[in-house]
């Protein structure tokens, strides 16, 4: 026995434990955080195979435990703080598997410490020996209206004490409210779990009152193993299998229940950033690992309080009680902000960050799917401000809702009837004031939306699923015009095309080569932009894709440099072309010249080209020509335009040969 620590955080005095000796059920207290048995009584001991070669308290447990195990037992740990939890194991004492039916409770007096006393109701084997209390599952009896026993046949002699049994502790009902229960008709049939003789088993009970005797005549139907089939199906449809938290299912009845409860609480809507392209850079195998141990962390470091589920793919719900001493929704978010960020070591030390949105029950919502939606409406606002953010619900999003939802319904058929167009850019060799290419953006026009940015559609592919598609067509698209041209003007004009990094995956570079092949478009003039969201992937799988794509004479450039998750250490690595300076250092250039020089030096010793994004005014122009071979684009030399309204540019027209 572990005194030291039963005596420091166990409810149970170690001087009390000794009576349990004495009772036939198995016991035992497991210490969740040490990984040990610290007592077990004489049953115990034998269930648990205990040997001098091997004694049951100097077990290692954790050996050969695995991490959904673990996370499943905090989870009990973490339940029964509340109330007993009942469930069937599978242990395996020096190997030996046993089935036992565990009632599980928290007898920690600390809520850093998780004691569980376990008592080993029922063993499978039993369950399948006494099914000879009845061939025909059938135990009849007989009880005068005072609830004493009248006879019993053979079943229920062998079941029970019949010189001890009353009505009331048979079917655990006293014998006023059995007749309550019945009234006009007389007869009742209800189901019930009951303990006799050290056996746990279900019955499903059917009394009948004889009048005018007022006797009552009762049969037992054995639906032991029924019900135990429905409480393994029951955990296996409210669990997710993979984290062990509660799923959709199981969420959807407990909110169903607070609700009805109708006592404050929070919802947190948090959904991991850019998880797709865990999943498809790494791998499915390493995108699991990922949710369990985000939801072990849940586990671990939330208060007992809160709970947690796995409400899709990728999103978990955490339900907050409002109590007087409650968080702040800000101190909540932010909590729960930093558990997940933690670097997970065991994959690479990458690092998740995740979106948060709330809801407030009842403010903002009483029904259960309004509150889903309000915090995902909210949750979505978080991410418009970048990774690593949180947002409360106001009433106003609820345009925002329909507004998304049309968006993703439109670009449904937005290839199809040709509504999205190719817009292109002038890039201008600033020295020479010359084109020397263009980058390739998109446009929207929605003949129910009217016109859509980019930055709000493009989100919304990239939730859907489309911006696979999406991005196959504008790469297609403009090589196709890009080369029609270099044709007409005998230049060879460089193409530049933006590619998230949910599209940088294996099937990227085979939907690259078909591209090029089909449209003849010379690869060493096209440059593939990347955002620095690239750098949130596992930088191994970044390097070899880009390097798949130079072996192929593609030029690649970083995007929006110098905003984003970029890390200086891995610049030198990549096998990159050129940077563009983020637009947002030019707009304020007067103040961001020390950013702006650093970086064209870094660019200068590495080799790389330097493009100046969002040059707008003759005096942004002038400051940036300080710095020589630089490339500009912004609209001081053009907006973006269609095909058409490109070629009539004074830029472009310079190049066409004369007549």
């Amino acid at each position: 026995m572990d005194n030291k620590r039963l005596t420091s955080f166990s409810l149970i005095p170690p001087s009390q434990l000794t009576s349990f000796n004495y009772v036939k059920t198995p016991m035992w207290i497991y210490d969740v955080e040490a990984f040990h048995i610290c007592w077990a009584n004489d049953p115990a001991l034998t269930l648990w195979n205990n040997s001098q070669d091997n004694p049951l308290l100097s077990r290692d447990l954790s050996e050969d435990m695995s991490q959904v195990i673990e996370l499943s037992i905090k989870q009990i740990a973490k339940e029964s703080r509340k109330k007993p939890c009942k469930s069937w194991w599978t242990l395996y004492p020096q190997n030996i598997a046993k089935q036992v039916y565990i009632r599980f409770s928290n007898i920690s007096n600390d809520d850093d410490q998780n004691l569980l006393l376990c008592e080993a109701l029922l063993e499978r084997d039993e369950v399948e020996r006494d099914t000879h209390f009845a061939l025909d599952n059938t135990i009849k009896s007989l009880f005068n209206r005072d609830g004493s026993l009248l006879s019993g046949n053979l079943r229920f002699a062998e079941c029970y004490d019949t010189q001890t049994i009353s009505l009331p502790e048979l079917i655990e009902m006293e014998v006023d409210e059995l007749k309550r229960k019945m009234g006009m008709n007389h007869q009742i049939e209800f189901e019930r779990q009951t303990i006799n003789r050290g056996v746990m088993a279900w019955y499903n009970f059917h009394i009948k009152e004889l009048m005018p005797e007022q006797h009552y005549i009762i049969s037992q139907e054995n639906i032991t193993e029924r019900k135990l089939k429905e409480q393994t199906y029951r955990h296996l449809a409210y669990h997710d299998q993979l984290t062990g938290l509660l799923n959709r299912y199981g969420f959807n009845n407990f909110l169903i229940e607070q609700c009805h409860k109708a006592e404050p609480f929070y919802l947190f809507l948090v959904d991991l950033d850019a998880f797709k392209l865990v999943n498809n850079n790494l791998g499915h195998s390493a995108g699991d690992e990922v949710l369990v141990e985000i939801a072990r962390r849940f586990v671990m470091h939330l208060p007992d309080s809160y709970q947690t589920c796995r409400f899709a793919g990728d999103e978990f719900i955490v339900v907050v009680p409002q109590q007087q001493d409650s968080q702040s929704v800000d101190a909540i978010s932010q909590l729960i902000l930093d558990i997940v960020a933690q670097p997970i070591e065991k994959i690479d030390s990458i690092q998740i960050t995740a979106s948060i949105g709330a809801a407030s029950y009842p403010i903002d919502a009483k029904e259960p799917n309004d509150l889903i939606m309000y915090a995902d409406t909210a949750m979505y606002k978080a991410k418009e401000r970048g990774s690593k953010s949180y947002c409360s619900f106001a009433q106003q999003m609820s345009l925002e809702i329909q507004r998304r939802s049309a968006i993703q319904q439109g670009l449904k058929q937005a290839l199809n009837f040709r509504e999205l167009v190719p817009l292109f850019q002038p890039i201008v060799d600033m020295k020479n004031n010359t084109l020397i290419g263009m980058e390739a953006l998109l446009s929207w026009d929605s003949p129910t939306l009217g016109r859509v940015p980019p930055q709000e559609f493009v989100e919304e592919a990239e939730r859907s699923g489309m911006m696979n598609e999406i991005g196959q067509w504008i790469l297609r698209s403009a090589c196709e015009q890009c080369l029609t041209w270099q044709q007409r003007t005998g230049h060879p004009l460089t193409l530049s095309v933006n590619v998230s990094a949910i599209q940088l995956n294996d099937n990227f570079i085979n939907t690259l080569d078909d591209i090029l092949k089909k449209t003849g478009f010379p690869a060493k003039q096209l440059t593939l932009e990347l955002t620095e969201s690239i750098f949130l992937l596992n930088i191994k799988q970044v390097i070899k894709r880009l390097k798949a794509i130079s072996s192929r004479d593609v030029g690649v450039c970083i995007d929006d440099f110098g905003t984003g998750y970029s890390s200086l250490s891995y610049i030198h690595k990549l096998p990159i072309d050129a940077l563009k300076i983020d637009r947002s250092f030019i707009s304020d250039i007067d103040n961001s010249d020390v950013v702006i020089e650093a970086t064209v030096a870094m660019a200068s010793k590495l080799g790389l080209k330097v493009v100046a994004e969002g040059i707008e005014s003759q005096h942004q122009r002038e400051m940036m020509l300080r710095y020589p071979n630089l490339l500009a684009q912004g609209y001081y030399y053009s907006r973006p335009v269609n095909a058409q309204e490109f070629e009539k540019l004074s830029l472009f027209t310079k190049l066409l040969p004369k007549e």
